[in-house]
Order: C-alpha cells, then sequence, then structure tokens
C-alpha cells in the first residue's frame, strides 16, 4: 500500500476509532487528590427519543420528544428542580386530511418556544397477503421507481407557549443534481436567535428568533462537521480547523488555535464530540476518555470528569443532550442502548472524594478494543470504590512506535513487577509468559461457565494444562472454504489447496478464485493457522525443509491467485468502460496522485501509523470473515472460493442463505492433518505478580458472561453457548414467513446487480435448528487453540514477498530468515 493512500486511511480511521493515549505507569495505591464530579440518575419522564434539551432563560430546563408507537407524538416537558420530575404537555400537531404528520427534528428555545421540521406523508397501509402468507401483487406493494418518487414538501413552524402555530420559512439550496441534501439542523442562541447548517455543508444561516429573517451567513472553507453557540461566538467545526464567529456582528474572530493543538494535532487519538450546552463562556466536548472544557477567554482546556468514572466511558451509551446548570453542575441525557431507554443523568461536583479512587485495577491491551472499553465501564460503575485503568500499548499518532517496541516496554514492567492486572493477549508471546510463570492460573473462573454449560467445555480443555487454565478467549474462529460441494471435498492440505486453486483458475479464467484479494504478504498471514505450524522445530530453530516447501507451494497459490485477479480487474474495466461510453475511469494510481494529496517538495509521505496498520493487517488476515452469500453473486459458482472464518451468526446466516439458494454450494472445516484449529479472539490473562490478583478475575468474568458476548457482535462466534443460541433465536415480535420447502424461515431479501448491470434478488434465510446443531456440534469438535508467533510470521511474510515478486531468491529467502531469528529463537 502506498504512504499517501495510507495516509487517506489514517486520516479516515482516526476520525473513528476510539483509541486511549494512556501509556503503562505504576499500579500503586498513593493517596488521590480530593474532589470530583459524582453522577446521579434521574427518573426519566418518558421513552421517548429526546431531540433536545435546554435551560431556559427564567432557569427551569425543558426537552422536547418523540414517541414512537402506533402514531407520532410530541411532548415537551418542563422541570422545575433540575431535573429531578418533569411535566409533560402534549402537542398537537399540524394536519393534513388523509395523511399522516412525520416530525424530523425539535428543538426548544430558551424562551420556551419549540421550533420544529415536519411533512405530510401518505399513511402506512398493511399489505394483502394470499392465503400462503406471500404479498398480493398490486399497486399498493409496488416499489415506486426512482424517477416517480418526489421529495415530500418539508415544514417549519414555531409553536408558541400557548400551543399555536406558526410557519416560518426555511429556504434550502437544491444540489445540481436535483437531489436533496439534507435536513437542516437547528440550533438556538441565548439572545434568542436560531442557527441551522445548510445542507450543503459549506455555511451555518442565523435567523431573527422574533422576525424569522436572516441575520447572517457564516461561510467555513474546511470540510464541515458541526457546529455550537457559546455566547456571543458561533463555533464552527470542521476535520482540520476550528474557526470562531461573532455573531453580533457576523464577522470572523479566527481560529481557536489552541483548541485546534488539543483536539486536532497531529498526536491526537480520536476526533471530539462536541456539545452545544447553552453555556456563555465554556465550551464543552467529550470522547471516550471523559468530558472536556475549553475556555474561550483564558484559552485553556481542562478534563472535568474522568470517562472510566462515569457513563462518558460506556461506548454503549451515546449523549442527545448536555446543559450547564447552576452551582457548577451539569445535566445529561444519554440514549442508554444497554438498558433499552433515555437515561438522565446530573452530574455534580462533590470535594470530599477522592478525585481517583485508591484502589486501582489495571487493564492491558496492544491495541484498543472496544469489548475490554465497554467492561472497563461495567465494572467501574459496579465498583466505584475501583479505578479501572485501561492501558494500550500502541495509539494512532505516536509516531515510530512498533509492536516491538510496545512489547518490549510491557515485558520489562511485568518482569519487574510493575505490570497490569489484567493483560488481553492476542499479539503477546503468551507461550514464553506461560513459561515463565508470569500468567494467573484462571481455572477457578472458567470452571464456574463449564459447569453449567455455559462456555464450550472443549475450547476450555484445549488451554487447560497440567489442571490448570492461564488463557481464555471470549470469541473464536475455525478455518473453513466454501465452494462447489464437487471440488472443496479434494482439498486436505497445502498441496491439494494450491491444485485445486491452480485447476480453477484454468477452468474458469474469467471468474475470480477468492472474493478477498491477497497480497504475498497477506497471503502468508491466511495460511498461517493451517500450514505454518511446522516452521520451527522442537528446539525452537527454523525448519529450513518445512519452509522451503511453504514458500514453492505458496508462490504457486500466489502467482494463480494474483494472474486470475488481474484477468479479472482487466474484465471488469472493458465492462465499465462499455457502460461509460468508453469514459475512462480514473484509476488508483492517478487518484493517489492527484495534487490535493502531494506533501511537500515531493518527499514521501511517512506514515506515523505505520506500526499500528501492520498489526491491524495481521490480526485482519490472520483468518479473514466469511460471508458466502457473495458467491451468489458471481453467477458460475464452480470457479469461486471463500476461505476464512465465520466472525458472527450473522456470517453464519448468510451461509445457510448460499447453500439453499444455490444446492451445488456447500462448505467444509479445514483441518491441520488430524488437528482441528482454532483461531482465538480477545485472549485474557491474570498477571501472577498483580497486586489485585482477586479483581482482576472479576473483571475477565465480565467478558465471559451472556450480556458482554451479546453486545460485541461481528467479532467471532462467541464462545458463551447460551449467547450463541440466543443470537439466533427469533424476536417474538417479528413474526417471518416460514417456508415449507426448505423448513426455513425468510429474513428478507438481498438484491444485486451483476456485472452486466442485470439486478438479481434472492431470499435470505435464518438458520433452523439442525443448522445451528450443526455449528454447535463443529465447535465442540474443535480441539487445538492456535497460537502465532508474530515475529516469526512477519519476518516469513516479508521474505516471502521478496521470494514471490521476483526480488529474492528462495534460498536467499530463507536464509535471510534464519540470519535475522536466529538471536531471537535462540533467548
Amino acid at each position: 500500500m502506498g504512504g499517501k493512500l495510507k495516509r487517506l486511511f489514517s486520516m479516515a480511521m482516526s476520525l473513528t476509532l476510539m483509541v486511549s493515549a494512556v501509556g503503562c505507569s505504576d499500579g500503586g495505591t498513593k493517596k488521590s487528590e480530593m474532589g470530583r464530579y459524582v453522577e446521579e440518575r434521574y427518573e426519566s419522564p418518558t421513552d421517548s427519543y429526546i431531540q433536545n434539551m435546554t435551560k431556559l432563560d427564567d432557569g427551569r430546563i425543558a426537552m422536547v420528544g418523540q414517541t414512537y408507537d402506533t402514531e407520532v407524538r410530541l411532548s415537551s416537558f418542563i422541570s422545575e428542580d433540575g431535573g429531578q420530575t418533569w411535566s409533560e404537555t402534549i402537542i398537537d400537531l399540524p394536519k393534513q386530511d388523509g395523511m399522516e404528520t412525520s416530525i424530523m427534528n425539535s428543538t426548544v428555545l430558551s424562551d420556551g418556544r419549540i421550533l420544529i421540521g415536519y411533512y405530510f406523508m401518505e399513511p402506512w397501509v398493511e399489505p394483502e397477503v394470499d392465503e400462503n402468507g406471500n404479498i398480493a401483487e398490486d399497486e399498493s406493494t409496488e416499489i415506486l421507481d426512482k424517477e416517480e418518487w418526489k421529495e415530500p414538501e418539508y415544514k417549519y413552524a414555531i409553536v408558541n407557549q400557548d400551543g399555536t402555530f406558526q410557519e416560518i420559512e426555511i429556504e434550502q439550496e437544491e444540489a445540481e443534481d436535483g437531489m436533496w441534501y439534507g435536513q437542516p439542523q437547528f440550533k438556538a442562541a441565548s439572545n434568542g436567535d436560531i442557527f441551522y447548517s445548510t445542507g450543503k455543508g459549506d455555511s451555518v444561516v442565523q435567523l431573527d428568533g422574533t422576525t424569522f429573517e436572516v441575520k447572517n451567513e457564516y461561510f467555513f472553507e474546511d470540510y464541515f462537521n458541526d457546529y455550537s453557540i457559546v455566547g456571543d461566538s458561533l463555533i464552527i467545526y470542521g476535520f482540520s480547523t476550528i474557526v470562531e464567529f461573532d455573531i453580533n456582528t457576523g464577522d470572523e474572530k479566527g481560529n481557536l488555535e489552541e483548541l485546534e493543538k488539543e483536539v486536532l494535532g497531529d498526536t491526537v487519538q480520536y476526533y471530539p464530540t462536541f456539545i452545544n450546552s447553552g453555556s456563555k463562556t465554556k465550551l464543552y466536548y467529550y470522547t471516550t476518555l471523559g468530558l472536556y472544557e475549553y475556555d474561550l477567554s483564558e484559552k485553556k482546556t481542562k478534563q472535568l470528569i474522568d470517562g472510566a468514572l462515569s457513563s462518558f466511558g460506556d461506548t454503549e451509551m451515546y449523549l442527545m443532550s448536555f446543559v450547564e446548570k447552576d452551582n457548577n453542575e451539569f445535566l445529561t441525557v444519554f440514549n442508554d442502548w444497554s438498558n433499552g431507554g433515555t437515561a438522565i443523568i446530573n452530574f455534580a461536583y462533590d470535594a470530599n472524594i477522592p478525585s481517583v479512587p485508591d484502589k486501582q485495577l489495571r487493564v492491558y491491551s496492544l491495541l484498543e478494543n472496544d469489548q475490554v472499553r465497554q467492561a472497563v465501564s461495567s465494572y467501574a460503575k459496579a465498583n466505584p470504590d475501583t479505578y479501572v485503568k485501561y492501558e494500550i500499548g500502541m495509539s494512532w499518532g505516536e509516531e515510530g512506535i512498533t509492536e516491538s517496541d510496545a512489547l518490549k516496554t510491557l515485558n520489562t514492567e511485568i518482569a519487574a513487577g510493575n505490570g497490569p492486572d489484567v493483560i488481553l493477549l492476542d499479539g503477546l508471546p503468551v507461550e514464553s509468559y506461560i513459561e515463565k510463570g508470569l500468567l494467573e492460573d484462571i481455572s477457578d473462573v472458567i470452571s464456574e461457565y463449564t459447569n453449567q454449560d455455559l462456555l464450550f467445555k472443549n475450547i476450555a480443555d484445549a488451554y487447560t494444562v497440567d489442571g490448570k487454565i492461564y488463557q481464555f478467549p471470549t470469541k473464536v474462529k475455525f478455518p473453513m472454504l466454501v465452494g462447489n460441494k464437487d471440488v472443496i471435498e479434494s482439498v486436505s492440505d497445502l498441496d491439494s489447496f494450491v491444485e485445486l486453486a491452480k485447476k480453477l483458475g484454468k477452468e474458469n479464467p474469467d471468474k475470480r478464485i477468492f472474493n478477498d484479494y491477497y497480497s504475498p504478504k497477506t497471503l502468508v498471514y491466511s495460511l498461517y493457522y493451517l500450514y505454518g505450524n511446522d516452521w520451527l522445530n522442537s528446539d525452537k530453530t527454523i525448519n529450513v525443509d518445512a519452509l522451503n516447501n511453504f514458500f514453492e507451494k505458496s508462490k504457486e497459490l500466489y502467482t494463480v491467485v494474483d494472474e486470475n485477479m488481474k484477468r479479472y480487474y482487466e474484465k471488469m474495466e472493458a465492462i465499465w468502460n462499455d457502460k461509460f461510453q468508453g469514459e475512462q475511469i480514473p484509476d488508483k494510481e492517478e487518484i493517489i496522485e492527484d495534487e490535493d494529496f502531494e506533501e511537500g517538495d515531493g518527499e514521501d509521505f511517512v506514515d506515523p501509523n505505520e506500526g499500528i496498520w501492520s498489526v491491524y493487517e495481521i490480526n485482519n488476515y490472520l483468518m479473514p470473515s466469511v460471508y458466502a452469500d457473495s458467491l451468489l453473486m458471481d453467477g458460475n459458482n464452480a470457479g469461486s472460493l471463500i476461505y476464512g472464518g465465520l466472525d458472527s451468526s450473522w456470517g453464519y446466516q448468510s451461509l445457510i442463505t448460499a447453500l439453499i439458494n444455490n444446492k451445488d454450494l456447500d462448505y467444509k472445516m479445514l483441518t491441520r492433518g488430524g488437528e482441528k484449529v482454532f483461531m482465538p479472539i480477545d485472549l485474557l490473562g491474570v498477571n501472577s505478580k498483580a497486586k489485585n490478583k482477586e479483581e482482576a478475575k472479576e473483571f475477565i468474568k465480565e467478558l465471559f458472561n451472556e450480556k458482554s458476548q451479546t453486545r460485541y457482535y461481528g467479532q467471532g462466534i462467541t464462545v458463551n453457548k447460551e449467547s450463541l443460541k440466543k443470537e439466533f433465536a427469533i424476536d417474538e415480535e417479528w413474526q417471518p414467513e416460514f417456508d415449507e420447502e426448505t423448513q426455513h424461515y425468510f429474513g428478507g431479501t438481498m438484491g444485486w446487480q451483476d456485472e452486466d448491470g442485470t439486478m438479481h434478488e434472492v431470499k435470505q434465510y435464518l438458520p433452523n435448528e439442525e443448522d445451528i446443531n450443526r455449528l454447535i456440534g463443529e465447535i465442540e469438535s474443535l480441539n487445538v487453540a492456535g497460537t502465532v508467533n508474530r515475529v516469526l510470521l512477519t519476518e516469513v511474510a516479508k521474505q516471502f514477498e521478496a521470494y514471490a515478486l521476483g526480488n529474492s531468491s528462495l534460498d536467499d529467502a530463507i536464509n535471510t530468515i534464519v540470519d535475522n531469528l536466529d538471536l531471537y529463537l535462540a533467548e
């Protein structure tokens, strides 16, 4: 991957991934300073979706929200005691004969009025079904052609405090292609004026709160992200700049450079979410790490609330609204996904409790892990006397850091007795830790689940050494091959795998052999679990003969796959050129070389996240996710294969859908000789030298329970058997159609456009009891836990790339591996 292209990916990832900047540190119990914010949940007055909350001019707090039941209902809520109790008023919505009213957005103004955006639409009519449960083919159920569909007439109105409506005009510019840019997002200033962002994303409009005439329009050159109002200032946020405007004059006041350094600098881990709080002097924003304030006058940033000690660190809670109250308090509304409702939480400063609890539990992972992050939040809430410190070895923006650097730091701390309590062992030298006695026996934790048949016992057996368990995964993948049942049965080892690929490439030259694209390195990663276990001898020296055979066979496979993909791309290029009447579509190289992506003086861009990218690449290709229904899109399935592992019950549903729709397809669990190997995911262990072993064990229990296993979906098959079964359960309120012929429920339909532009549609099927039992049986047959020597794997992949691309001979490649790893393997 070229440096400039990786820079684009790096920029995108840095805006979406929430990665902690906390490094390893001493886990002692020195006395904390006093004072921190404490949260208190208030009873919610409704299960409505709260759209906005505002502190009114008279000091009361108002909310507006929608309820979706038999019909849309819009309500306003007023609190006179800071959010502890509320009174509700149902708003009579505008009506039009024969139509339903749909609310797009609603905003409470500081004087109590409410601004709403709405439109009228045809009421939903339950489609007629025949005696077999099929939808009747009539005009009421036909899908409208795109040209027939028209954008609704959007309307805007002010709901006065007496309940009367006042229609107002909001002009939105249409895009050049006739498409609608999107709905305006309204926010109110303390002076009563109304602001909204244009759908075009290049300006914010200010309306007089009384006349609703345009007072000012503020244009923004950077990519528009969001905006907020602080006192007399409008702050507009881009992805590289933050600009302040004066709402009294309409003039630009300049960039908030100090804030830009804090939240947009090169070493910033992720993009923050800014808050429109109603404050006149403070700008608030939050990340997974907590709540922060930026003082506009002092130009200083400080953290107010630690995410590890509050709901701001809960990745399943989404902040909907936030207001600054008197007495240094804040009132918030969260969408509480884990509990399925609205959470109203008040934050008040308590000067009489430690700023950080004296008792600390330290949790470590090489890379940021969402499941661990959520477990940190859940454990901290259940144990308010404990501060859970989440430490990450490799963070985005830490220029030059490598996996080796991070592991050296961790190993030094563990050896010195200062290491973390809980360790996510993915990517770490686990076998070395066990040999050195650095991991605690956690069999007592695992047995609590296996004794109740909640965890797969065979997975526990695979990790049992002399009656002890030092590591255990929360999820697994096992290798499989999906394709035409007449050809996949021939695969039993690497030789037969290569021969099948060569055969398919010859017989079906215009079809992709594999859906995944493989570079020389990623091909090695993908084959490692099955065919890389013999690279080392028992004395930890390189098995030259085994590595020679692997290189020769893998090069044959890479050559076939590479030539196959080139033919496929040439074919697709011809189809697209014909479709666009010969107009040339810019290729990847042309896009990358665009002048917008040039770095100064033409020098190659050095990606500071190079080390992290390499780790993610290995993790992704060790066992690529299988979504078998994509084979239905390839037409001639005899020429296509999917190789990898299931990452979820949804992945298994796609597999069942493929098998039912095409009887020629099947899948085969791939084995390593007589071994049924599996790939562990989120492998947990407890430091044997930890200061808080019992607390560490309680923490990892959080990751094995059903709620945690169900919560983090799409990373592997859960080891919690009950959780896995429930993932396939059909919701009682959902009554899908049952197909007697296949004995499966329909889960919907899947449509796609083939290479010739023809539309296709197939029914998606839900796995039935027989399917689920087959999957469980295959998981229960797994007997060998795969391990990864990442230093060895990385070096082999590097030298194989040189060999496969013709930059090195076989002997030179093997000798280089031996020379480079001689000292490492001797340790």
